[in-house]
């Protein structure tokens, strides 16, 4: 798997702290590339011209003890090229820059003081992001399912699913093939879509929040024991999230969830909604049992706002968790 948003906020983070070094110890770039100032930098330069074709960048490095300036810059801006430096940094350059910029190790270097930040926390976000925009569905489906315990959640993907990506299957317009809308069932597809990611975020924080101690602990873990390089980082990823699964997967909501229990009456009721919709666009007449039915799919909606409200009092005012994503108006009465 290809971790997108993990590796930018590893790379950007790193940006900073070599920012924050660069600035302590007031360096100039071409003084982190092994140059004295511009000059020395561009006399430099014009020997290169000269040396032969064949010598690379780290010939050059042996030869002149000096190093690309631009990469330099690139990683001071926490950007990854893939023609000049796909992994941020090379082995090579980690040790220089160590030492250069008086880090303790290339931990520090790396990941700042990991064992004592909120590191776990946002690299778990991260890492999580990546697996459900990623293209292992079943790691996909699986961590989806213990996302699904965070009831809004539980709601709103649900709701994404049939009305914005189309993976769940609702009822059609009559004599045709295109699904009837969110409009219909009175619900705004921009709004959801506004409102997903930061319930997303919620969902992630919860799940989070539940093991802590566990992800903090195989943080650490894998970066003592793979992280003093950044080669071949989306592997190491690979396995930092094979060893998280084995026990995230304990997570997996039951019958119990509130979340679950959310989930399967919100798909169940608006389908069954959307064939009493699909029936009166058609000008037929509602038997009965289709008008209690409408009733019964009314009182389902008003029980899983509650289902949401009483989530909300055990989550902020018992257990007294602080989501970063809060929404407007979902503040507990």
């Amino acid at each position: 798997m290809i971790y997108i948003e993990t590796k930018n906020y590893i790379f950007s983070e790193i940006g900073k702290r070599v920012h924050t070094k660069k600035d302590e110890l007031n360096l100039t770039y071409y003084q982190l590339a092994g140059y004295r100032n511009m000059d020395d930098y561009v006399g430099h330069q014009n020997t290169s011209v000269e040396d032969s074709k064949e010598d690379n960048n780290a010939v050059k490095q042996k030869k002149y003890g000096k190093y690309d300036l631009s990469i330099i810059k690139n990683i001071a801006g926490g950007k990854a090229y893939a023609k000049k430096n796909p992994n941020l940094i090379s082995d090579s350059l980690l040790l220089y820059l160590t030492e250069k910029l008086k880090f303790s190790s290339e931990f520090e270097f790396l990941w700042g003081d990991f064992e004592n930040s909120d590191l776990s926390k946002v690299l778990f976000h991260k890492v999580l992001i990546d697996v459900l925009y990623g293209d292992d569905d079943e790691l996909k489906k699986l961590y989806n399912n213990v996302l699904f315990d965070y009831v809004p959640y539980a709601e709103y993907h649900s709701y994404w699913q049939m009305f914005v990506m189309g993976e769940i299957e609702i009822p059609k317009f009559p004599n045709s093939q295109l699904s009837i809308p969110s409009y219909f069932y009175n619900l705004n597809e921009d709004q959801i879509s506004d409102k997903y990611e930061s319930i997303q975020k919620n969902a992630i924080e919860f799940l989070y929040f539940k093991c802590r101690k566990q992800i903090h602990s195989s943080l650490v873990d894998f970066i003592i024991q793979e992280g003093d390089s950044l080669k071949k980082l989306d592997k190491k990823l690979d396995y930092f999230i094979s060893h998280l699964t084995s026990f995230i997967e304990k997570y997996v909501p039951n019958e119990d969830s509130l979340g679950l229990r959310a989930r399967n009456i919100i798909i169940s009721d608006y389908r069954k909604f959307g064939t009493l919709i699909a029936k009166e666009m058609k000008d037929s007449p509602w038997t009965l049992v289709e008008h209690t039915l409408k009733l019964l799919v009314e009182s389902s909606l008003a029980y899983i706002t509650e289902l949401k409200r009483v989530q909300s009092i055990e989550l902020e005012v018992i257990k007294g968790y602080i989501f970063s994503g809060k929404e407007k108006g979902d503040d507990v009465d």
